[in-house]
């Protein structure tokens, strides 16, 4: 009774801090009180301390990738000798004036602070449609200026005036231009690219690809995209990159392999068109007989049957798939990838080593299935990359030159984390995870009730990408050895545990907790994890809840829509979006779990208003900065070790030349 009336009272202590109004009365009090003690101090205490965290990070220069230990090399964006300590910002808001009152709902403090505001609505998905006409010859172009001149505010006489003089007099302004780049339609555009970065017919170099373009297509009868020999005109490979940015609205290290794409459906095309239809006539020597180039008619064919009939989304997902399936694999995404790690100045650093560059490119994908394929079947649809923001992130990454910055499957930090993590569990380094390798996760964290759940019944990111792993119904058959966790299950496993918030990992952790697999989490399977729990916190002298106690306040915060069982729609509420891993870590997280218990109500809300978007982005900045550390260390360690074993050699060479028994008085080296 003593310990339950003990929790009691510190959940009455945690919620009375946590209310805003009791939380700015206590900043009140602790900024009058530091005011008062300035005033009496004269400013003596101004800048204690700043000598040492001015010292911090001191110093000059990189750090000189070492790979002797298998790590992959730090990114050089952020030196471990300049790591810098994070700055939250701070998350009081002052008072503001009375007028500006939240109106969105939820009550409000005499200052206009809001307490307690409702949830916010679910965002809706932006449209990937076009305002402009994305037909080839602009076929709708006319009815698109006529909605715009209807939906134009109405002017003046006199200011329709200046914009008829203004256009008259030649005057290129940023409205202008827009207004004027909208009504050339997409053939016109094209044929400005091809003239401007093209090879014209009549300046064709090599007379064995004049010879063919002219043969293959202009003088062929099926062929209706080569009437003449402008349509001949051509882009190589190396300046295709401003039709990929700035006519197709794709990242531009796409452009190879979008240059590959459109030559091979073209010659898909051009086989079945001189052949009447006939599949089976078409062969590989036919196909290889064709130019390697891109001319405008074969570019004209490519935007009319790949381009025209879609939005951005179905651009993207049709270009990524192979051309016979509805799906993308994760081999679908190397060449991409690939082609990234060529093109980004974030990831120039790379060039060097091989190895890594793979492992960053494995750790891309899988971390893209991670959050666009939540059904864990190792296919990615067209309605999953229309529910997601992978499209958007992959431009992002084409424009951001610090590959840190984009957080969304793309950084070198997260890469390193999961990496350097992985490493330090795979002891005999076979690049596999053993149940005795996971148990060390986390200063064995886990219990190893969840750890077997984990190599049982916890899901696999590629399980279904084989035909051979899918029954007649489509359902995933595990053809994967579930004696250990490759590297890309790792990932699905880290990902995972250090950020309980989001939707994957729910489930993950409600499949791993469902032992008898009814969707639903009863009171004997959450007694059964936790009796493993109480054993532990009572090994190691933790305050032990009892389980009644526990159930009762993830209840009240969780709120199921049965107090009988719990299931996954229940932890993925609005208002349970912070609070949904705490049941999980006090079933198998014992060191998560005893924080949560002695958690600081201000700390947490500093947390949630720092600048990090998830959970994993906050660990994966404090680990990285813990590896780097842990790097220089090893470093420095390192160069003092080599300056001793110097001066011994030294002096036990002093010694031997004393007693003149040396040969040679030249130095070793």
């Amino acid at each position: 009774m003593v310990a339950t009336a003990s929790i009691k009272m510190d959940e009455l202590l945690a919620t009375w801090l946590g209310s805003d109004t009791i939380y700015e009365n206590v900043l009140r009090i602790i900024e009058s009180q530091k005011e008062s003690c300035n005033n009496c101090s004269g400013g003596k205490h101004d800048g204690v301390g700043s000598g040492s965290a001015g010292g911090v990070g001191a110093g000059g220069g990189g750090v000189a990738p070492t790979l002797e230990d298998g790590r992959p090399p730090l990114s050089p964006k952020v030196s471990p000798k300049k790591v810098q300590k994070i700055e939250i910002p701070p998350f009081y808001k002052p008072p503001r004036p009375s007028s500006a009152t939240s109106s969105s709902g939820g009550g409000v403090d005499e200052g206009g602070n809001p307490q307690n505001p409702p949830p916010q609505p679910p965002k809706r998905r932006m449209s990937s449609s076009f305002a402009e006409d994305q037909t080839w010859n602009g076929d709708f172009m006319s009815l698109t200026n006529v909605a715009a001149v209807g939906e134009e505010s109405p002017k003046s006489n006199e200011e329709d005036s200046i914009t008829d003089n203004t256009v008259t007099s030649g005057a290129t302004g940023g409205n202008a231009a827009a207004n004027q780049k909208r009504k050339v339609c997409i053939a016109q555009q094209a044929k400005e690219l091809f003239l401007e970065l093209g090879i014209q017919f009549n300046d064709i170099a090599d007379p064995q690809i004049a010879t063919a373009l002219q043969k293959q297509y202009l003088h062929n009868a099926h062929d209706t995209y080569h009437s003449s020999q402008e349509d001949l005109t051509f882009i190589p490979l190396e300046r295709f990159e401003r039709i990929t940015k700035e006519l197709c609205n794709l990242p531009t290290f796409f452009h190879k392999p979008l240059y590959e794409r459109i030559l091979m459906l073209w010659s898909t095309h051009y086989h079945l068109s001189i052949n009447n239809g006939d599949k089976s006539s078409t062969s590989s020597n036919q196909q290889s007989n064709l130019p390697p180039v891109v001319t405008y008619g074969i570019f004209h064919h490519y935007w009319s049957m790949e381009m025209a009939p879609f939005d951005k989304n179905e651009r993207f997902f049709r270009l990524l798939k192979q051309p016979e399936v509805e799906f993308i694999t994760r081999d679908d995404f190397f060449p991409y990838i690939k082609e990234l790690l060529n093109d980004h100045p974030g990831l120039e650093f790379l060039s060097n080593h091989a190895e890594f560059q793979d492992k960053y490119a494995v750790t891309v994908i899988t971390r893209i299935f991670y959050s666009v394929n939540l059904c864990h079947s190792g296919r990615i649809t067209s309605r999953q990359i229309r529910k997601s923001n992978l499209l958007s992130v992959f431009q992002q990454v084409d424009e951001e030159e610090d590959i840190n910055k984009v957080t969304k499957y793309f950084s070198y930090e997260h890469f390193y984390v999961l990496y350097c993590r992985f490493w330090e569990l795979d002891h005999d380094r076979d690049y596999k995870i053993t149940r005795e390798d996971l148990l060390k996760y986390g200063e064995h964290s886990l219990s190893h009730m969840i750890v077997d759940r984990i190599f049982d019944a916890a899901p696999r990111p590629f399980e279904g990408s084989d035909a051979a792993s899918l029954d007649e119904n489509g359902n995933v058959i595990s053809k994967v050895s579930r004696n250990y966790l490759s590297y890309e299950d790792f990932i699905f496993f880290m990902l995972s545990e250090e950020d309980k918030a989001n939707e994957f990992s729910v489930r993950y952790w409600f499949t791993c907790v469902d032992v008898d697999g009814d969707d639903k989490l009863n009171n004997m399977e959450m007694r059964s994890f936790y009796a493993v729990q109480l054993h532990r916190m009572q090994c190691m002298g933790h305050e032990v809840v009892p389980f009644e106690d526990m159930l009762c306040q993830m209840m009240d915060m969780i709120k199921p829509a049965n107090e009988e069982f719990l299931i996954v729609e229940d932890f993925l509420q609005p208002h349970c979006s912070q609070v949904a891993g705490a049941l999980f870590d006090a079933l198998f997280n014992v060191n998560k779990y005893v924080m949560f218990e002695q958690r600081d109500p201000f700390l947490e809300r500093q947390k949630r208003e720092d600048e990090f978007e998830t959970d994993w982005d906050r660990f994966a900045c404090i680990d990285y900065n813990r590896l780097a550390m842990e790097e220089e260390a090893r470093e420095e360690e390192a160069m003092e070790a080599d300056w001793v074993t110097m001066d011994g050699e030294e002096e036990d060479g002093d010694e031997y030349n004393s007693l003149g028994l040396s040969g040679s008085s030249e130095a070793p080296f």
